[in-house]
């Protein structure tokens, strides 16, 4: 009947083929809901697709018959924005994780040290180990701060930065906002700690000298980041502690040959107690049962 429409042979989408390259692994995907007029034209395809790993920056490849055309897949595209400083380093998945060595700091040893390092890269390319970011640690405690500095590296690309916070930051607060209560001693004072990362590509870490000089330059740049660092990143909390006042301890003679040192004052129920036991340097003993 040639008065109906006649379908034609002619493929509704644009028969491009695509592959991805330099991915290790890498999936085109098919979303659940997706409209299936998007690609029913013949000017453009739409096709999403998920990069799971990659040692090099991967790219698009899209043919056509005779035709070919090649694209990098856009870095921010791969990665969260801020999570390394740019560089020659192709840093996909990758990132820096923190643990706080001691979230408890008295006065008698009043360093701070943060464990960095990076998650995410394969333990077998050591072609970054001398590209890794510096590390940039703060400490803030009312309106002032403290800096320490390391350099991530090494075939497991990790550092401990360390600081000292001031003596005066283990007194209580000198201003109590709001209704607060004063805190009590025992309660410590906190201290926020933060991090920053920046590019040694183009010298090494700073000194605390030049971190000086450039006191006004760096820290906008760790609040806000620039290209060559990351904005301010939280680590985590700590508590300054005064000197702990140790407890009276009683002596308890068990025979000729030990003596178990005890806390003096009464213990309440579920308190941990410390204990110490003392060996006579005459004592033959050699072996016991504590009970």
């Amino acid at each position: 009947m040639e008065g109906l429409q006649r379908y034609s042979s002619i493929p509704t989408y644009l028969p491009v083929n695509y592959h991805l390259l330099n991915a290790d692994l890498a999936f085109f995907l098919k979303e659940a809901n997706q409209d299936f007029m998007r690609n029913s034209t013949l000017v453009s395809r739409t096709e999403p697709f998920f990069i799971y790993q990659a040692r090099s920056p991967p790219s698009v490849n899209a043919s056509y018959g005779p035709l070919s055309v090649e694209q990098p897949v856009p870095v921010e595209l791969l990665q969260s924005p801020g999570t390394f400083p740019a560089s020659s380093v192709f840093t996909f998945n990758w990132k820096v994780l923190t643990f706080i060595m001691n979230t408890q700091i008295h006065l008698a040893k009043p360093q701070v040290q943060v464990l960095f390092y990076v998650a995410g890269r394969d333990w077998d390319d050591y072609s970054a180990i001398n590209k890794l970011p510096c590390v940039h640690m703060f400490a803030f405690h009312e309106t002032q701060e403290v800096r320490g500095t390391c350099q991530l590296k090494g075939g497991l690309g990790l550092c401990v930065a360390e600081l000292e916070p001031l003596a005066s930051w283990f007194s209580p607060p000198s201003v109590v906002p709001g209704r607060q209560r004063n805190l009590e001693m025992s309660e410590g004072t906190p201290v926020e700690l933060y991090y920053t990362l920046q590019s040694t590509e183009a010298g090494e870490c700073h000194s605390e000298e030049s971190r000086k000089d450039s006191f006004i330059r760096s820290s906008q740049e760790g609040l806000f980041g620039s290209y060559t660092s990351t904005p301010l990143r939280r680590i985590g909390g700590i508590r300054l502690y005064q000197n702990p006042i140790e407890p009276p301890i009683t002596e308890h003679k068990l025979d000729n040959n030990f003596m178990v040192m005890v806390p003096a004052k009464p213990m309440r129920q579920r308190e941990t107690v410390s204990a110490f036991i003392a060996v006579s340097a005459y004592s033959t003993v050699e072996m016991f049962t504590l009970r």
